[in-house]
């Protein structure tokens, strides 16, 4: 759906990948607490891209899922990390949703982190684009 985010909105998604990106590091959590956090920061990061389209994914079901599909699209730089995060939204749907048994490895947490740090390079490369001329000077 069409979607013109104000800068305070984009800044918000920007600061909680932040966060949830610093959770994610945290060598002391468990592997699939580490897990999530890196998936909630690629959710956050794709959310914010998609904004900057000018669009915003809807309630739907699936509506996570097509962030990941438009990886690739939305970020060009960055679509080296497209099926490592698409793996990880599946893993993550097949715990959330079905209850599934997720093996999440050290050595998954760090592909999803690395994969991560790519869409949040680009992600921030574009918002000092967009904010630098915000259509209708949202700011």
């Amino acid at each position: 759906m069409a979607h013109t985010p104000s800068l305070p909105e984009l800044r918000q998604h920007l600061a909680n990948a932040t966060d949830l990106l610093a959770d994610a590091c945290v060598k002391d959590l468990s592997a699939l607490g580490r897990f999530n956090a890196a998936y909630g920061a690629s959710h956050a990061l794709l959310t914010a891209a998609i904004k900057m389209r000018g669009h915003r994914p809807g309630h739907a079901k699936g509506h996570r899922q097509l962030l990941f599909e438009l990886l690739d699209q939305l970020l060009p730089a960055a679509a080296a990390a497209k099926p490592v995060l698409s793996q990880a939204h599946a893993l993550r749907n097949k715990a959330e949703y079905d209850g599934d048994p997720v093996n999440v490895t050290p050595a998954l947490v760090s592909a999803v982190l690395a994969a991560v740090a790519n869409v949040d390079q680009e992600v921030r490369l574009a918002f000092k684009t967009y904010s630098a001329n915000p259509p209708g000077g949202t700011r």
